[in-house]
């Protein structure tokens, strides 16, 4: 009696033993996420812009002050290379964005301060950079700060009477740019990410009217929201 109860406890110890053994080997390997590699996507939002300059005329006298501004939407593409080092990630990143920003503002007489009776209409056509991203991954979740260089295009009408179109201008402005946002990848193809980028545009922009001649001096600062989508190569 004695051995077969040692026989059938030592049966269940080897049986216990190889389930647990099993259950072990089922489970499933989940490999760390990976951001390294080539990735392109596209991006929506919204972006809103203001100026505060000088109008001198040809002679350089100082006559006028502008406050040019604009708001509207964004729809765009990006293309990047990433690469990881631990949970660091640093990276390159190209992007262009369509804008339908827009609007008016009135001009003010200097020194005085004073509404001379004209206004001015501004939009700006595009935004693109050229940035560096760097960040610090939790897994699939990315937190970045990007920086670089900032390009638009500015076009400038100015009115001195509502039914009268008297100026108008329109120039490419380089800049600087700054920002952050954070990612997520969904799975190991597609991620989709959230952010905020300033730029600061400065440059001269001739306003022309059919007999003089006139520029706008001063910088425009834009603020752009994007929700985007990244398929990674």
């Amino acid at each position: 009696m004695k051995s077969v109860l040692l026989a059938s406890t030592i049966l269940l110890a080897a049986t216990g033993a190889g389930l647990a053994a099993d259950a072990v080997a089922s489970d499933p390997v989940v490999s760390a996420y990976s951001w390294t590699g080539f990735y392109a996507g596209v991006h929506g939002g919204y972006a809103w812009g203001s100026g505060d300059g000088p109008y001198p005329d040809a002679a350089g006298v100082r006559f006028e002050t502008a406050y040019p501004e604009a708001q509207g939407g964004l729809l765009g593409a990006q293309i990047g290379y990433n690469y990881q080092w631990g949970s660091f990630v640093l990276g390159l990143e190209g992007d262009l964005s369509y804008s339908w920003a827009d609007g008016s503002s009135r001009i003010n007489i200097f020194p005085a301060g004073t509404d001379n009776g004209g206004y001015n209409e501004t939009e700006f056509t595009y935004l693109a950079s050229i940035t560096g991203r760097a960040g610090y991954a939790f897994d699939r979740t990315l937190l970045y700060a990007k920086g670089g260089i900032g390009f638009t295009r500015l076009e400038m009408n100015d009115y001195d009477d509502p039914a009268i179109f008297n100026a108008r201008g329109s120039e490419t402005l380089t800049g600087w740019t700054i920002g952050g946002g954070v990612e997520h990848a969904l799975n190991d193809k597609w991620s989709v990410k959230g952010e905020y980028q300033f730029y600061r545009f400065s440059g001269d922009v001739a306003v022309n009217d059919p007999v003089a001649f006139r520029t706008y001096e001063g910088d425009f600062d834009v603020h752009a929201i994007k929700i985007g989508l990244n398929y990674k190569f």
